[in-house]
């Protein structure tokens, strides 16, 4: 019991949740993950970032997908100019902020500030820990705001995820409101 705990601390978390009656039944997590999901691709499409894919699978991680760059660069080994770092920062932080917003907590977005981390180290600029913070902290406020300024885009495309409409699909819902 200890040996799987310590290899993947998610079981036990999870078996914990479900003891206590604090998992999600599917319904309820697959419209968490669907609102959270949203949230990325609606910050992300409204800063500029060309949206590649999204995915809601069972059988995968959800992820909405980018090119970082209008262009389509590839993210892998180049750095991060300081606009680049500021849209990223905000697209990172939406999934939990449009989660929170919707549900009062949010439960995913462990991995999108992993991914936050790693994209501050491939900054072209030293970003400390203070600046890491600010960025942070400013990327939730501007996520927050620009899911509060187009919350029925947001409902829209809540529900195209559910449908598992295409992307094209999606960033119509987003144009057209």
């Amino acid at each position: 019991f200890i040996g799987i705990g310590s290899t993947a601390p998610g079981i036990i978390a999870g078996g914990i949740a479900a003891l206590r009656g604090e998992g999600d039944d599917n319904s309820a997590q697959d419209d968490r993950v669907c609102r959270h999901e949203a949230g990325h691709f609606l910050c992300g499409y409204l800063a500029g970032l060309p949206v590649k894919g999204y995915s809601i699978a069972d059988n995968g991680y959800p992820c909405v997908e980018f090119h970082p760059s209008p262009e389509g660069d590839s993210i892998s080994g180049r750095g991060f100019n300081e606009e680049e770092i500021a849209a990223l920062s905000v697209v990172a932080m939406s999934g939990s902020v449009a989660e929170a917003m919707a549900l009062g907590k949010a439960r995913g977005g462990e991995n999108d500030l992993l991914e936050l981390d790693n994209l501050f180290r491939k900054s072209n600029d030293f970003l400390g820990a203070a600046k890491q913070q600010d960025l942070t902290r400013w990327g939730a406020l501007v996520a927050y705001n620009l899911i509060n300024g187009n919350k029925e885009k947001y409902e829209c495309l809540v529900q195209a995820f559910k449908d598992k409409k295409s992307v094209a699909e999606c960033v119509a819902i987003i144009e057209s409101r």
